[in-house]
C-alpha cells in the first residue's frame, strides 16, 4: 500500500511527512519539521503530493487577445470556502481552536494569494452557524491596511459571506 517517497498524514495528528523505509508494518516517516519517526501503518493515510504542472486550469489567469498577442489578466474574483470540511481531509482530528487558526491562516493565504495575482475581490464564505467564524474573520481584516470589506451578495451567498476589496 505504501512505498518509499510516499507522502503520508497520520490520523491523530495534523502533521505529514514522507514515507523513507518500510519494515514490515512499521514506516519510517522523515516530517516536515525535520525529524524521523517510526509509525504503525494502521496510523498512516496516504496524501497526493501536487507537482507543480499539475495546477488546475481554474487557478491559472485567464488570456484575452490585445492587439495580436495573448496576454494574461487575473479573474474578476476569488472565492474561497472557510468552511472547515473543505480545508482538511479529516476535520474530526481537530480542536475548535486549532480549526480557527486554521480558517484564520486560509483568509490571510488567500488575500496574499489574491494580491500577488492582481486580483482585486475576494469572496470568504464562513457560513451562518453561531456566527464565530464572521466574527474573527472581521476582527483580522479590521487589523489589515489597504482593503474594505462587508456582507457579500445576499442574493448568491445568503448571510454567509464577506466581501473583500483590495486596495
Amino acid at each position: 500500500m505504501f512505498k518509499v517517497g510516499d507522502i503520508v498524514s497520520f490520523l491523530n495528528d495534523a502533521s505529514t511527512g514522507e514515507v523513507i523505509a518500510i519494515n514490515g508494518d512499521k514506516l519510517t516517516i522523515m516530517m516536515d519539521y525535520g525529524f524521523e519517526e517510526e509509525h504503525h501503518i494502521k496510523d498512516l493515510v496516504p496524501r497526493k503530493s501536487l507537482n507543480i504542472g499539475e495546477v488546475q486550469q481554474k487557478d491559472r489567469p485567464k488570456a484575452r487577445l490585445e492587439k495580436g498577442k495573448a496576454v494574461a489578466h487575473a479573474p474578476e474574483y476569488l472565492e474561497v470556502d472557510l468552511h472547515f470540511e473543505a480545508l482538511v481531509d479529516f476535520p474530526k482530528n481537530f480542536s475548535a481552536h486549532e480549526k480557527l487558526q486554521i480558517q484564520l491562516s486560509e483568509v490571510r493565504k488567500s488575500l496574499d494569494k489574491a494580491r500577488r495575482a492582481g486580483i482585486k475581490k475576494v469572496i470568504l464564505i464562513h457560513g451562518v452557524g453561531q456566527g464565530r467564524l464572521r466574527e474573527e474573520v472581521y476582527t483580522l481584516l479590521e487589523r489589515m491596511d489597504r482593503l474594505s470589506f462587508y456582507d457579500a451578495s445576499y442574493a448568491r451567498y445568503g448571510k454567509g459571506a464577506t466581501e473583500v476589496d483590495l486596495r
